[in-house]
């Protein structure tokens, strides 16, 4: 054999080799590029629900009165109910203690029951304590938003 055939042999063995690692290496870049396309669509449909969602918290705020003819300082209480989430809540179920705030004592009456509240905003139930009606020590809120998921809230309350 002469050495230009073994030469032109061994070129031929190193071309196979490199179209073998190229094949191979497009192969396994297609795969991650597929992986990367579908974590992004994830993380977008992710951000997208996330806009659609609300987030109802609530707490139990105190303020300061001041009655001008005493002087005597008393306080006011109210449940606060906040939708810190970018969507609209609707059908809000509010309990207290397992009660609606209609039937719980602690609510002042009248009461009108909220059927929905926007992004970044929140509505106030004036309350009362006294030894026969003493705080609310829990509240549940369910909720329904855009992003068709429940949106629940389970919390105990404190003053």
């Amino acid at each position: 054999m002469s050495p230009s055939l073994i030469i032109s042999m061994i070129a031929v063995v190193i071309s196979a080799i490199a179209i073998g690692v190229s094949i191979w290496t497009h192969n396994r870049n297609h795969k991650l590029q597929a992986r990367i396309v579908a974590l992004e669509e994830a993380r977008e449909k992710d951000r997208l629900a996330e806009k659609q969602k609300a987030n109802l918290t609530a707490k139990i705020t105190k303020e300061e009165l001041r009655r001008s003819s005493t002087h005597r300082i008393s306080w006011q209480y109210h449940l606060v109910v906040e939708n810190k989430g970018l969507g609209q809540a609707r059908s809000i179920d509010l309990r207290l203690d397992g009660m609606t705030v209609h039937e719980h004592h602690c609510v002042v009456k009248p009461v009108e029951e909220k059927g929905f509240l926007g992004p970044s905003s929140s509505f106030r139930y004036l309350l009362a304590f006294s030894s026969n009606a003493p705080h609310p020590s829990r509240v549940d809120i369910t909720w329904r938003d855009d992003s068709d998921d429940e949106g629940v809230y389970r919390s105990p309350l404190t003053v």
